[in-house]
């Protein structure tokens, strides 16, 4: 029978937010290995598996040596229940070349510490800088100029709740029909995606959609967890199904909020792995 774990206090939370903030900051073993519960688990994307408290010091250390000079600066946070999201900037040299990154941090805490963590972004940058051969955008996940679903400009917009414009977006996936996420944008709405060389409008924000769920191979995506508020809105997304031979997608969309609509979104997810067609290095 598993025990309930009680939401984190204000001042818990707070605590570990300091110790990532510490770490990002202080990057080391020592430094990470403090954010974690004994029992916690950890999965990234390019891991074949989750791995457990054992496994994460040398996990982090091989991280910290691939990524010299490694900083993390936390830009914003929301957390509802257990589950804390922040998104972070990050930067560092690898084989000598600057990258930076961006990625967002989904963290369910067990009091201060995670109990299990998982981090979004996409690996295709710095997988480039390893092997400048690699393409560093997936042809097929952007549009290219004017590839909008027909009518779309014309949509009328309806502003909600952050939890109303959770279960819209769940039931828009739920029906096969993404494209229809176009309706939660502001006219002057963007969107920020991976493999994508610029925002898109929201005359085309249909489109991507639609284009993404078909790479995909069909698969409609659930929410497994959310936070925010009226100004800014944190949702993980999975696939129940993955496409064969690859593994389940995951993700998380970052939504600014302007009553009730979405003025600016940006999604996180590994434009470099099987799911998208693509081989990674662990294949």
């Amino acid at each position: 029978m598993s025990i309930a774990i009680p939401d984190p206090s204000r001042e818990e939370r707070a605590a570990f937010l300091k110790r990532f903030q510490r770490f990002g900051s202080e990057a080391s073993v020592e430094s990470y290995r403090a954010l974690f519960h004994p029992d916690a688990q950890l999965f990234d994307d390019g891991m074949e598996r989750p791995i457990g408290v054992a496994e994460i010091p040398a996990h982090i250390a091989g991280v910290l040596a691939l990524i010299r000079g490694f900083r993390m600066d936390v830009e914003r946070w929301r957390a509802r229940g257990r589950v804390v999201f922040v998104e972070a900037h990050n930067a560092g040299e690898i084989a000598g070349k600057p990258v930076s990154w961006r990625a967002v941090y989904r963290l369910e805490l067990d009091g201060s510490q995670v109990r299990d963590g998982r981090r979004y972004f996409d690996r295709a940058p710095l997988l480039a800088a390893l092997d400048p051969a690699r393409a560093t955008a997936l042809a097929a996940l952007d549009p290219g100029p004017g590839f909008a679903v027909p009518g779309a400009e014309a949509v009328r917009a309806t502003g909600a709740s952050p939890a109303e414009l959770v279960q819209r977006c769940a039931a828009a996936w739920r029906a096969g029909r993404p494209e229809t996420l176009a309706e939660l944008f502001r006219e002057d709405g963007a969107l920020v995606a991976p493999g994508v060389a610029r925002p898109l409008g929201r005359a085309e924000v249909g489109g991507h959609y639609r284009r993404l769920a078909a790479l995909l191979g069909g698969a409609r995506l659930a929410p497994r967890s959310w936070a925010g508020d009226d100004a800014l809105l944190f949702v993980e997304w999975e696939a129940p199904a993955a496409p064969t031979g690859a593994r389940p997608a995951g993700g998380v969309e970052r939504f600014d909020l302007r009553e009730g609509l979405v003025l600016a979104a940006r999604t996180y997810f590994d434009s470099s792995g099987p799911a998208f067609g693509r081989r990674s290095d662990t294949d």
